[in-house]
Order: structure tokens, then C-alpha cells, then sequence
């Protein structure tokens, strides 16, 4: 079962990776490219998730988004499109793996004050202390080294430079949440042995059957005044039966899909050097804040 502790905190990859460091980070970065690049993230229909992290930092995210801002892993733009109004924000860099960011770049080729391009977040193409804020929701935990990515990020932040990160969560101490992982674990040892075509078509045929499953007892938990409850259920946002296709795709088919508890990454966050750590743990995940 290619499930590996390191450094304490969770890992799971597709059975299609083994050998050495090299051979896996470049298996790693082939699917991400077909599965966000030329997939998920090719048509503008995601919504924004900075939302998410404005609500939970309030104060912070707003002294914060000034300056100089780099997003990694833009996707389809929808984040991005919020950035760019804030008068706040002198310039915008955002990167991305895929071909994605072809049909991005276009739609703000006239905007001089925003710079989209590939990148990688293994590997920044930028010198050191360059931004002012950077911004990346759900990215690293689908590299091959997600602390990696944080160092880098460390790295080319200015001093007193601030980060804003969404990672998966192990989620250990939610009996639900960690049912959805075990099935997780399973689909994706099985996802490893069938051409993309096929493990596409499950996951349109999983998702009225996930729904059913957790987004409506959620919804019926929701009716009768369990809101805090229903939102520890997996999928709980799903709204109709196919409404989640999506989102299984992108946690099943993707390589790898790295979890961490509060305390871990506080450690990591601590021995990258960051100051001002703040992780919020929530049943969607682990929301940061850190300071360089």
C-alpha cells in the first residue's frame, strides 16, 4: 500500500510511481498537466477561493494585499480576477504548470501590471525577496515536496513578506472525513492502473453516489440546524448529484495528495523560518497565514 509516512505528516501516491526522486516529480508534473492544464482548469467555470481565506484572516488579509503579489498555481483565473481590482496591489505575477495559462495570459494582455506565465513552484523563476504577499490554494500538496515549495516561496518573499496558503488536512480526528480518505487511498491505488479516459468516467459515475452519500445527509443536517455538523461532512458543498465531478477529479485523479495535521505544519512552517505562524484548522482544511 504505497501510503508513506514522512516527517510524520500523510502521503499518498498512484501505484504508477516508483523509481527514483527525478522519475516521479516528472510523472508527477505529466498528470498535473493533463489533469489541471489541460482539464479542470482549461474553462473559467471554478470559483474563487480567496473568499475563503479573506473570511477566516479578515483583518490580516486585508493589511496584507498590497504591494507586489504572486500567485502560484493561478488555474483558471478566478482568484486572479479578484486580485486584479484591488487598487491596493501595484503588480500581479501569476504561474501556473499547464496550458491553461495560454488562454489566461490573453484575457490581460492589455493589463501592464500583470504578468502571467508557467512556472513551477518546485523550482520559483525569480530572485530572492520579490514579493510582498504570495497566494496558493490547494497547490503544493499535489508536487512531489510540498515543504519544497514553501521553502522556495520563503525564499523569494521580501522581508516581512506575507503567505497565504490552503493545504490538505489529515483530518484525524474527524471520523467522517477520515472515511472519505480511506476511500480516497483506494480509488486512487486503482486510478494508477487505468488510462485517464476511464478513471474520468468513474468519477462522473461517483458522483451521484458521493452525493447521496455525504453532500445530502449534509444537507439534511443543514435543515434541521446541524450547520456546524453537516460541514465536517466530506463533499458537503455538493448542491445536486453531479454537482461534485470536479472535485473528484481532482482529488482522485490526481497523483498525489499530500496531508498534514495544525502541528505539522506549524513545525514545518517554524523550521522554514516563517514568524507570525497562524494555521486554521477547519473541516475543509488547513487555512495559513505566516510572515517572512
Amino acid at each position: 500500500m504505497p501510503l508513506v509516512n514522512h516527517c510524520s505528516y500523510e502521503v499518498f501516491v498512484t501505484p504508477i510511481l516508483s523509481g527514483n526522486k527525478v522519475n516521479n516529480r516528472h510523472k508527477i508534473e505529466s498528470k498535473a498537466k493533463l489533469l489541471w492544464g489541460k482539464d479542470l482548469h482549461v474553462i473559467p467555470t471554478a470559483q474563487a477561493h480567496c473568499p475563503q481565506l479573506e473570511n477566516i484572516f479578515k483583518k490580516k488579509w486585508r493589511d496584507s494585499l498590497k504591494g507586489d503579489l504572486l500567485e502560484i498555481g493561478c488555474g483558471s483565473g478566478a482568484d486572479l480576477e479578484i486580485f486584479s481590482k484591488l487598487k491596493e496591489i501595484k503588480t500581479i505575477t501569476a504561474i501556473d504548470l499547464g496550458e491553461n495559462i495560454e488562454k489566461l495570459a490573453g484575457r490581460y494582455k492589455e493589463r501592464k501590471d500583470i504578468d502571467i506565465r508557467r512556472g513551477n513552484a518546485l523550482s520559483l523563476d525569480f530572485y530572492g525577496k520579490k514579493f510582498d504577499v504570495i497566494y496558493s490554494f490547494g497547490v503544493f500538496h499535489h508536487t512531489s515536496d510540498p515543504i519544497k515549495c514553501i521553502s522556495e516561496a520563503h525564499r523569494v518573499l521580501k522581508k516581512n513578506g506575507t503567505i497565504f496558503l490552503y493545504l490538505y488536512s489529515s483530518h484525524e480526528d474527524l471520523l467522517f472525513k477520515r472515511m472519505g480518505i480511506f476511500l480516497e487511498r483506494i480509488i486512487m491505488k486503482f486510478f494508477g492502473y487505468i488510462p485517464y479516459s476511464i478513471q474520468n468516467l468513474i468519477c462522473i459515475i461517483l458522483s451521484p453516489l458521493c452525493w447521496a452519500m455525504f453532500s445530502l445527509p449534509s444537507i439534511i443536517l443543514k435543515l434541521f440546524g446541524f450547520e456546524t455538523l453537516s460541514r465536517k461532512m466530506p463533499f458537503y458543498f455538493g448542491t445536486h448529484p453531479f454537482s461534485i465531478i470536479g472535485d473528484l477529479k481532482d482529488r482522485l485523479m490526481s497523483p498525489i495528495n499530500y496531508r498534514f495535521s495544525k502541528l505539522e505544519m506549524e513545525r514545518i512552517l517554524e523550521s522554514i523560518n516563517f514568524s507570525f505562524i497562524e494555521v486554521v484548522k477547519t473541516s475543509s482544511g488547513l487555512y495559513i497565514f505566516a510572515k517572512k
